[in-house]
C-alpha cells in the first residue's frame, strides 16, 4: 500500500544497447525529443496482456539538476481491467465505502521517474535514473514501455545503418533498467532483522496427467517464515544452510527478504544457490522520500514536490 505523504524510489542505469549488437549505438538526445513529442500528442500509450492493461507516459518536464545538468521526469500511468475497485473504511465506525467506476473506467498505478539527460561518462550510453518503487507497476513494465516507444520512433524516423557497407539495416536501442547495487546482504542484514525466505524453481517436471505437455512453465515455490525469536547474528548462518539444502532440492534461487533497522521498508536480494555466497549478494539500492501535498495511488500530473526530492538522489 502506498503512503500518501512518502515514497521509496529506486536507483537504475538506463543502458541504450544497440540493436543488432553490431551497429553504433544511439544517444538518448537522439530519441528523447521524439519520445516527448508522442507524450505531448497522447501517442505514447500501449495496451498489453491480451488489451487488460494499459500503459501510457502521461507527462514529461524537462528539468534542471542541482549540478546543472539536464533531466527528464516521466510520469507513467498504468491502467488495468482487473484491478478491484478502491475502497475506504471509517476510521472510528468502520463502515466501508467502495468506490465503483464508471464506464471505460479503471483501476490504476502512477510511477514518476527521473531520468539524466546526459550519460553518465563520455561515451558511454548508461544514463543515471530513479523511479519511484510502485508494487505492480516496476521495473519490467516500464523497460518494455520505453523500449516499444523507441522502436517505433527509430522505424518512424528511418534509423539504419549500413552492414559491411553494403545493405542498410534498421537499428534501435534495446533499452535495459540496471538496477544500482546497494550494500552487500550481509553488511546490510547484520542492522535488521530477517523477516522469510522464498525458494523458487522453474523447472520442467511430471505433473501426472497427460495434459502436462502443454504446459511451458512449472514454477516450484516454498516460502519459509522466519522466528522474531532468532538470536541476533544468526541471520546469515539460517540463510547459507537454507541455501545448501535449497540446492540439494533442485531449487535454483532463493529470495532473501528482512528489514533493516534504518529503512520502513523490507529490502530483498535474490540469491543463485548453485553460484553465489548467501552473504554476497547485492539488492538495488533505494531511498525514501517525503513530501508535504499528497499523492494517490494513480496521479493525473507530474508532482513537483516528488520530483524535487528525486531530483537530489541524482547529484
Amino acid at each position: 500500500m502506498l503512503q500518501k505523504n512518502q515514497r521509496f524510489v529506486l536507483y537504475f542505469d538506463l543502458a541504450m544497447a544497440p540493436y543488432p549488437s553490431d551497429a553504433p549505438a544511439i544517444d538518448l538526445v537522439d530519441v528523447l525529443p521524439q519520445l516527448k513529442s508522442r507524450c505531448d500528442n497522447g501517442e505514447a500509450v500501449e495496451t498489453i496482456d491480451a488489451e487488460r492493461r494499459i500503459i501510457r507516459l502521461s507527462q514529461m518536464n524537462e528539468t534542471t539538476l542541482g549540478d546543472g545538468t539536464k533531466a527528464m521526469a516521466m510520469l507513467f500511468c498504468l491502467g488495468d481491467k482487473e484491478k478491484a475497485d478502491p475502497g475506504v473504511t471509517n476510521f472510528k465506525t468502520g463502515k466501508i465505502r467502495v468506490f465503483v467506476k464508471g464506464e471505460d473506467e479503471v483501476g490504476g498505478l502512477s510511477v514518476h521517474a527521473v531520468l539524466r539527460m546526459t550519460p553518465e561518462k563520455p561515451g558511454s550510453h548508461m544514463y543515471r535514473m530513479v523511479m519511484e518503487d510502485v508494487t505492480g507497476f516496476g521495473r519490467t513494465l516500464v523497460q518494455n514501455f520505453v523500449r516499444s516507444q523507441f522502436k517505433e520512433i527509430c522505424e518512424q524516423d528511418g534509423f539504419t545503418f549500413k552492414r559491411n557497407d553494403k545493405k542498410d539495416i534498421k537499428t534501435r536501442p534495446m533499452v535495459e533498467l540496471v538496477g544500482h547495487a546497494s550494500e552487500k546482504l550481509k553488511t546490510s542484514i547484520e542492522k535488521g532483522r530477517l523477516l522469510n525466505i522464498e525458494l523458487i524453481d522453474y523447472a520442467e517436471e511430471d505433473l501426472g496427467f497427460d495434459e502436462a505437455i502443454f504446459i511451458k512453465e512449472a514454477r516450484r515455490n516454498l516460502n519459509l517464515s522466519i522466528s522474531k525469536n532468532l538470536p541476533e547474528g544468526e541471520a546469515l548462518s539460517i540463510i547459507e544452510k537454507v541455501k545448501l539444502w535449497a540446492k540439494g532440492q533442485g531449487y535454483d534461487r532463493m529470495r532473501v527478504r528482512w528489514r533493516d533497522q534504518e529503512s520502513t521498508k523490507p529490502q530483498n536480494a535474490t540469491i543463485d544457490t548453485a553460484k553465489q555466497d548467501a552473504g554476497e549478494a547485492f539488492f538495488i539500492r533505494n531511498a525514501e522520500v517525503k513530501f508535504q501535498t499528497p499523492l494517490p495511488d494513480i496521479c493525473d500530473k507530474i508532482s513537483d514536490e516528488l520530483v524535487n526530492e528525486m531530483k537530489k538522489l541524482l547529484v
